[in-house]
């Protein structure tokens, strides 16, 4: 198991801890380790996402920054359409003028930083109640554009409460403390596995394949994982042959 990254040994966890938690405590063994894989279970939940296999912080950020840009772009070109087309009432016009000045007075305000885009999705929050008659004025499909405005300050309060947990990673365990712990858990489970086998010897009220019982989704994560590294390793040595001709240019 020891190709079991951090996330694999959260998901294994839970699994053993939830779905076999029954067959683990018949055991004495089980009932011994159980609460100690219990606190390393708690601790890897507790570390950052980027750590145990979710989507980097970083990368979390561009995608509400590229959506809260994109619904207010949309509002804006909006906007521009109906304030130049010919025919547009005085009353659409002074409602879309409200609208700007409100939400995007100009297209350069989502070129921002995330923390100055955030804190004014926070600050215009009320307008998209203050604002709903002329927000609905205008149709967009699937709706109307009270329903991209409501996007766009959604999207920029999830910008301010990403930051927030910037904040908290900051003072979080660092990448050498989660080796750490996933180190720790590793070998809580191999003793757990190997004190279990000796119980599973000497008693024979427990069923035979309890080994597979409780520890066949790690054995199957760690196979998993071992395939994904030998294909990564494969890869590497093929990108080390002599380059083949490269293609002309233009297409």
């Amino acid at each position: 198991m020891r190709s079991l990254t951090l996330g694999d040994m959260k998901l294994g966890l839970h699994d053993l801890l939830d779905k076999r938690s029954e067959a683990l405590l018949s055991t004495q063994a089980g009932a011994m380790y159980a609460p100690m894989l219990a606190g390393r279970r708690k601790a890897i939940d507790a570390l950052p996402p980027a750590l145990t296999g979710g989507a980097p912080l970083a990368d979390q950020l561009a995608a509400a920054d590229e959506e809260h840009d994109g619904f207010g772009a949309a509002m804006w070109f909006l906007i521009e359409a109906y304030q130049r087309a010919p025919g547009s009432s005085a009353a659409l016009i002074a409602a879309a003028d409200r609208i700007r000045q409100g939400f995007i007075p100009a297209l350069g305000d989502l070129q921002q930083s995330y923390a100055t885009e955030a804190d004014a999705a926070l600050t215009r929050a009320p307008l998209l109640k203050s604002y709903k008659a002329d927000l609905e004025l205008f149709p967009v499909a699937g709706g109307t554009l009270h329903d991209w405005a409501a996007g766009f300050l959604a999207a920029g309060t999830h910008l301010h409460d990403l930051l927030s947990d910037r904040a908290d990673e900051a003072s979080s365990p660092t990448r050498k403390d989660a080796a750490g712990l996933r180190a720790d858990a590793l070998g809580l489970v191999s003793r757990l596995r190997a004190a279990l086998a000796d119980e599973v010897k000497h008693d024979k009220k427990l069923p035979r394949d309890l080994d597979a019982q409780l520890f066949g989704y790690l054995d199957q994560l760690a196979a998993t994982r071992g395939a994904a590294n030998a294909a990564k390793k494969a890869a590497k040595k093929g990108d080390g042959k002599a380059p083949g001709p490269e293609k002309s240019g233009g297409g």
